[in-house]
């Protein structure tokens, strides 16, 4: 007998800035709480335990008896950060484990009692959607299949042009797989391939991109990113091509218990489990024969918030809020990076190299004032913006936007370290410096007061640059001032103008 999947929509209280959600797993149980999730996907609390709830689920078909002590003992402990956090605003979802557990009621209900909430307990289908809602959060213009593998099960979705077109869950686990009484290591692949061989819909057509979702997948690309010496130490957006990780899956594949503890820079909870999902991945990217895999740290707990939060709202708007929060969250809270951007924007209209969406974002991050020198200021701005917490970013334009903010602070003669600039062309590298010397040249025009930059113009014509300032302001043009603007006219190779106006 299988508990009946709850149905019950939640309501969330969306007044209410703070939200948290639960993520009751086979394997592991996690806590998300955000500080406000319509303006960032990305939590201020991330806490996870691995309490093995589904732990020899297939041969038992009930909840492992030391996971159920152990995962009370951890929601006991949410409830106590909850209450004294005064977060009311709670979502509680769960997967396999309570859809297949023929025991699971007593635990549902006393999880149920301990938080006053209902728990959610999603349908297979119901979790390979939120788990591609949750990559749409935190990527541009998905498309591809989403792959969310779990302690319990594999969900598959394919996203076709913003739109979920096919969706199903297949159970294959990690934690399943390693305490299946049947399926073995040896066996495995074949297991698999039959599997995904039922999936029509999977080999019908080539998929331009994979995107993995899941801990034990993002342990393997974040082994691949050290070991590789990637630059830029963030696992959201790292994308591999399919034959470099075809090579590596198949080392890990291959590796036994003892070769396994040597294994560095990731968690000895997830390393048991990393041969099985290459396994998994290389029988997937085999069938499904992806140009790219990249992956994500959005799923299933962003794209089930999704669901409550953006039902109706806009791209734009969600792009918008982002700013915001982002520039009171570094000291903006004038928002003045919107001066900024209205007035560089002309100089950058219709440049392929640094858009418009990146733009924006350097005008945010950009502002510093923690009473530095200048060249600690780049440094230190620089490491921050690489690393700033927002997901719609790809390695590459976070390098774009860094060297930007870098070369606000410092003079375009210095550079940061090298190998972050193998990353672009020579264009995409001319435009981040561009960029920076405008900022730079912002800046020296608003040493008295960012009120004067909207009287102010800045555009381009012909073989010039033109700075266009009202008659009555003509003491802001200084010498520092003057040695800025013919930087960036440099740096655009175009000629510096100043024109003055009576009007």
């Amino acid at each position: 007998m299988q508990i009946k999947v709850l149905k019950s929509k939640q309501s969330l209280k969306l007044k209410q800035a703070k939200v948290a959600i639960i993520d009751i797993g086979s394997n592991s149980i996690r806590m998300l709480i955000y500080d406000d999730f319509s303006s960032s996907r990305v939590p201020f609390f991330n806490e996870k335990a691995v309490c093995e709830l589904g732990k020899n689920l297939d041969k038992s078909r009930k909840l492992h008896k030391s996971g159920v002590v152990y995962a009370l003992k951890v929601l006991k402990r949410f409830s106590e950060i909850l209450n004294i956090s005064k977060i009311s605003n709670i979502k509680i979802i769960a997967t396999a484990v309570l859809r297949e557990a023929m025991d699971a009621k007593p635990f549902v209900q006393e999880v149920e009692k301990l938080f006053k909430k209902k728990i959610e307990i999603l349908t297979g289908e119901e979790e390979a959607e939120s788990s591609a809602e949750g990559v749409k959060i935190g990527f541009d213009n998905v498309d591809g299949l989403v792959a969310d593998l779990g302690g319990g099960s594999l969900e598959l979705a394919r996203i076709e042009n913003g739109t979920i077109t096919n969706k199903t869950s297949l159970p294959l686990g990690v934690l399943r797989l390693l305490n299946n009484p049947i399926v073995k290591k040896r066996n495995l692949s074949k297991y698999i391939k039959k599997l995904l061989r039922d999936e029509k819909w999977l080999s019908k057509k080539k998929f331009e991109n994979l995107y993995l979702v899941g801990g034990t997948w993002r342990a393997l690309f974040k082994l691949h990113l050290f070991q590789n010496n990637h630059p830029v130490h963030i696992i959201h957006q790292y994308s591999i091509d399919n034959q470099s990780l075809s090579k590596f899956i198949e080392k890990i594949s291959a590796m036994n218990k003892s070769k396994l503890k040597t294994v560095e820079y990731i968690s000895k909870s997830r390393t048991p489990y990393l041969p099985y999902s290459s396994i998994i991945l290389g029988d997937l990217m085999n069938i499904t024969n992806p140009k790219n895999i990249i992956c994500s740290i959005s799923g299933i707990r962003e794209g089930s918030l999704a669901k409550d939060h953006f039902k109706n709202v806009d791209g734009k708007e969600v792009f918008d809020k982002s700013l915001e929060h982002i520039a009171k969250k570094r000291g903006d809270l004038g928002f003045t990076f919107k001066k900024y951007f209205e007035f560089i924007k002309p100089v950058f209209d219709g440049n392929e190299h640094f858009s418009e969406k990146l733009l924006n974002w350097a005008c945010v991050l950009s502002h510093m004032d923690w009473g530095l020198g200048a060249f600690q200021k780049a440094e230190l701005v620089f490491q921050e913006t690489l690393n700033t917490p927002l997901l719609r970013l790809s390695h590459k334009e976070r390098i774009q936007i860094a060297l930007s903010c870098y070369w606000r602070y410092c003079s375009i003669k210095y550079n940061p370290k090298i190998e972050y600039l193998t990353y672009l062309n020579n264009n995409e590298i001319f435009s981040s410096k561009q960029v920076g010397s405008a900022l730079r040249f912002a800046h020296s025009l608003t040493s008295i007061s960012t009120i004067f930059l909207e009287e102010f113009k800045l555009y381009r014509r012909g073989n010039a640059v033109f700075l266009k300032i009202p008659s009555e302001h003509q003491e802001i043009i200084s010498k520092q001032v003057t040695k800025k603007f013919k930087a960036l006219s440099r740096e655009l190779f175009l000629e510096p103008r100043v024109i003055y106006s009576n009007s």
